[in-house]
């Protein structure tokens, strides 16, 4: 799946042998691509987003990208895997069927994998490698000394895990046939059957590199980009503290035997014993940030599972972002108008209204927005 996207042009980062091999091109960049990712999730921390704190970076990120200059200490760990429960955004692709009509399907986006690129990785199992980047220009070398975020995008590969109505088409075959999400359902099954090994919950689907320093511009949803946005929103939002926090953290690890047990089964299938520290945070807004349960439900009633998950009913408004300063003192004592020795941090602000009003609703910046919110 990953060669046949790299051929088609779907690919961000891709390594080039330096020297012959046994690969065509495109297989050789797929292999060392899974490689690389696999080292990646060797040294991941494991984070689980629950749905409040999913809902308000997507909703942050639709009223605006960060404005912050990317910053290498935003992400909560160097390696990361992060699980959402609710789809950030969709790959939405049109098909043309075997009866002549076209589809669109849609392939929801999950998870999402991370680590530092400095540009030291030149070797890739035993080859040494030139890596290319996709951008705006055209596929570029990028220089020794460029630093950033290198980001994997994950969709689900069970059907069953989507939520959605049996009937629905989630993919069409070779043949132009629409696949339906309990044909999809029996095809997992069968394949987790005959290749337990090979089988995992998560299928990639795209990759891109955040150079440090850079900025976001207004990303198009739909769009690897958009979800890149929404991905750092969720850090900005995890790192808030003092009576800005908004989340809180439960971390998870299993107990001896379990450990005992997985490890076991780790070593004969030849799979990696341990991944990152063998613990998951699960992350969600904590109680005085959590919107009405009530309005949660009405979101989630009306998401489909394999688009952007709704948020509007817990932020009739989008949160907006405040910059604020890390160090006041050489802000203000000093006068520090030329901003040459503190650092601006950006902080999601969300906006909720509880219960029946039909008061205005003012906002920095002077705005007035006025609602007619249903009673909880």
């Amino acid at each position: 799946m990953l060669e046949t996207a790299i051929r088609g042009g779907h690919w961000t980062m891709m390594p080039l042998a330096d020297e012959a091999t046994t690969f065509t091109v495109t297989d050789f960049a797929a292999r060392a691509l899974m490689l690389t990712e696999s080292d990646r999730l060797r040294e991941a921390r494991t984070y689980s987003i629950g749905p409040n704190a999913t809902g308000l970076a997507v909703a942050a990120s639709s009223g605006s990208a960060p404005q912050e200059p990317i910053s290498l200490n935003r992400p909560p760990s160097p390696s990361g895997l992060m699980l959402f429960t609710d789809p950030i955004g969709s790959d939405a692709e049109t098909y043309r069927t075997a009866n002549g009509s076209s589809a669109e399907i849609h392939t929801p986006i999950v998870a999402v994998s991370w680590s530092l690129w400095d540009g030291s990785q030149d070797h890739v199992d035993g080859h040494a490698v030139t890596w290319l980047r996709q951008s705006s220009h055209g596929a570029i070398v990028p220089c020794r000394g460029m630093r950033g975020i290198w980001m994997t995008f994950y969709a689900p590969r069970t059907s069953e895990m989507l939520g959605v109505d049996a009937s629905q088409a989630v993919a069409v075959g070779p043949d132009g046939s629409l696949i339906t999400a309990a044909e999809s359902a029996l095809a997992d099954t069968a394949f987790q059957r005959w290749d337990p090994d090979l089988f995992g919950p998560l299928a990639w689907n795209n990759e891109l590199v955040l150079p440090e320093g850079e900025t976001f511009a207004d990303p198009k949803p739909g769009t690897v980009q958009h979800w890149a946005a929404t991905v750092y929103t969720t850090w900005q939002i995890m790192q808030q503290t003092g009576k800005s926090q908004l989340t809180e953290t439960i971390r998870h690890s299993l107990p001896p035997a379990a450990r005992k047990k997985a490890g076991q089964k780790a070593k004969r299938s030849g799979a990696v014993q341990k991944i990152g520290d063998g613990s998951v945070r699960v992350i969600d807004l904590a109680a005085p940030s959590r919107p009405a349960s009530t309005a949660a439900h009405r979101d989630a009633a009306a998401s489909d599972g394999r688009r952007t998950v709704q948020w509007s009913c817990r932020w009739p408004v989008p949160p907006y972002r405040r910059s604020t300063c890390l160090n006041p003192y050489l802000h203000h004592k000093l006068n520090d108008t030329a901003l040459d020795h503190h650092e601006h941090r950006e902080e999601i602000i969300p906006l909720r209204i509880k219960g029946p009003s039909d008061k205005p609703l003012r906002v920095p910046g002077g705005t007035t927005f006025k609602f007619d919110v249903p009673a909880p």
